[in-house]
């Protein structure tokens, strides 16, 4: 069972969902190289946040999440993401975008949409604990 929910991880969520909104309005503008540009960008800083966020609800209820994927699994085991998400695959496009150069970016732009709904999915979840 978990815990309440303590007001830090409050902050945290209300950050998670001001990233998540940020990340659906530049998904709706026209795809010139900008905006594409900008969504991947919007990808990235909500990735961040859905770990830190992940991190804090598993640092207070005692679990597990020292790397991106052990937190994931944290995710999965307690509930809070379906086991059929697709975070191996997020995981995997997050560190192609932060290379330099950017490795696949047209093809990770392509996948935006599942990750903002998997990552909705995640927020609803944790919000409701």
């Amino acid at each position: 069972m978990l815990k309440k929910v303590p007001s830090e991880l409050q902050v945290l969520l209300t950050h998670f969902e001001w990233n998540l909104q940020r990340l659906d309005e530049v998904l709706k503008q026209e795809q010139s190289d900008y905006f594409k540009g900008a969504a991947l960008q919007r990808f990235g800083h909500t990735y961040d946040m859905t770990l830190k966020v992940l991190r804090a609800f598993a640092e207070s209820n005692n679990l597990p999440c020292q790397t991106d994927e052990q937190c994931f699994e944290t995710a999965v085991n307690n509930g809070w993401m379906e086991k059929q998400s697709d975070w191996k695959e997020m995981a995997a496009d997050y560190q192609r975008i932060n290379q330099k150069p950017p490795q696949d970016a047209e093809t990770v732009y392509g996948k935006l949409a599942t990750f903002h709904n998997t990552f909705s999915q995640l927020f609803a979840k944790l919000k409701a604990i």
